[in-house]
C-alpha cells in the first residue's frame, strides 16, 4: 500500500499532513512519491504517527522465519 493510499483512508490532505509534521505540503507530495524503501525510517515512522498507525518491522532469517520488530 503507498503512503498516500494510507493518508486517504485517514481523511487528511498533504496539506494537513504536512501541517502536523511542520513541514510545506510539497514535501510531503515528494515523499509520498518515493518508493518505501527509499524514505528513511524515522521519516516514515513520523509520517505514519501523523496518520496514527503504527511502524512494525519484521525481520526474515536465513531459514525464512519471520521475526516481528517493534519500536515503543
Amino acid at each position: 500500500m503507498r503512503l498516500a493510499n494510507l493518508r486517504e483512508q485517514a481523511g487528511l490532505t498533504q496539506a494537513e499532513v504536512a501541517a502536523r509534521l511542520g513541514t510545506a505540503q510539497p514535501n510531503v507530495s515528494r515523499l509520498e512519491r518515493l518508493p518505501v524503501e527509499e524514505i528513511s525510517q524515522r521519516q516514515l515512522r513520523r509520517y505514519l504517527q501523523v496518520l496514527d498507525t503504527r511502524l512494525v518491522l519484521i525481520a526474515r532469517d536465513p531459514s525464512g522465519q519471520d521475526i516481528v520488530l517493534t519500536a515503543p
